[in-house]
């Protein structure tokens, strides 16, 4: 078995694990109807899911600086953990135009960095930083770090996930959320056991978010679900949870309108 099968091997059973016990399993999420909601996703925007039920829209962190070896500074993401921890995640170029995804950590905010971890070196598409940012995640509960991109694998493109349990030193095995040839971003949020990613699925005909929902810890996602309704097209997902609380965010615009699209959530129970 060559090492392209095995990755396919590896991957393919992850996703007919999913679908096998999504099958025959309930609705993993109870959902309200979907609601407008101003001012999010507008430049590095991202959800935050408060007590009270009430959903804001906070602004994505920026360290003070960055690490040096930045291959992509377009893709390059951040985000603040418990205490002065921070994570950065970013694509570091090969010499083909193939891509390595990276992920540092800082220990004082962000004012200084540990040299890069490899994340995911698979990537066999060669178009250099023509790539979509990753989203990065760190679990206040657990320390875990989450990660989710696109990128074109041995066996097809499609988005990925993969998470850290030990403080970023080493990632585990990529997990596929869904294959397809339109490029396409996710989201992830996570608390204790469950991790949500709410993603653009590259398979249907006009854009609409999906969720993909895991009790254990990233390691299997058991379920896939569609979350926006109606014909819109629906891109640029966020995404929050807390406790049982999961919120999913997007743009959406109606087919064939000259006016600008608008941001819509939906909020809902994770059921247990």
């Amino acid at each position: 078995m060559n090492g392209a099968t095995r990755v396919w091997t590896i991957r393919g059973l992850a996703v007919w694990a999913a679908v096998a016990v999504s099958a025959c399993e309930p609705a993993p999420v109870r959902w309200s109807d979907e609601k407008p909601i101003a001012g999010l996703m507008e430049s590095g925007m991202r959800l935050s899911l408060q007590p009270g039920n009430v959903l804001i829209p906070v602004a994505a962190w920026s360290p003070p600086v960055r690490p040096r070896a930045v291959g992509c500074p377009l893709s390059f993401a951040a985000v603040r953990a418990v205490g002065d921890t921070a994570y950065a995640a970013w694509w570091m170029l090969r010499s083909d135009s193939s891509a390595s995804l990276v992920v540092a950590r800082s220990d004082d905010a962000g004012n200084s960095w540990r040299a890069p971890v490899t994340a995911d070196s698979t990537d066999t598409g060669r178009v250099g930083c023509r790539r979509p940012a990753p989203y990065i995640a760190a679990d206040s509960l657990n320390g875990y770090v989450h990660v989710v991109y696109f990128l074109q694998a041995a066996e097809g493109p499609g988005l990925f996930f993969t998470h850290s349990m030990e403080q970023g030193t080493m990632f585990h095995s990529p997990v596929p959320i869904v294959y397809g040839e339109r490029v396409s971003v996710g989201a992830v949020a996570s608390r204790g056991d469950t991790v949500a990613v709410a993603y653009e699925n590259p398979n249907t005909e006009v854009p609409q978010i999906w969720l993909a929902l895991s009790r254990t810890t990233g390691h299997i996602f058991e379920g896939r679900v569609k979350v926006s309704t109606g014909t819109a097209a629906a891109t640029r997902p966020s995404i929050a949870l807390r406790g049982g609380r999961l919120a999913v965010a997007w743009y959406q615009t109606e087919r064939g309108s000259s006016t600008a699209g608008g941001n819509v959530v939906r909020v809902g129970e994770v059921q247990r």
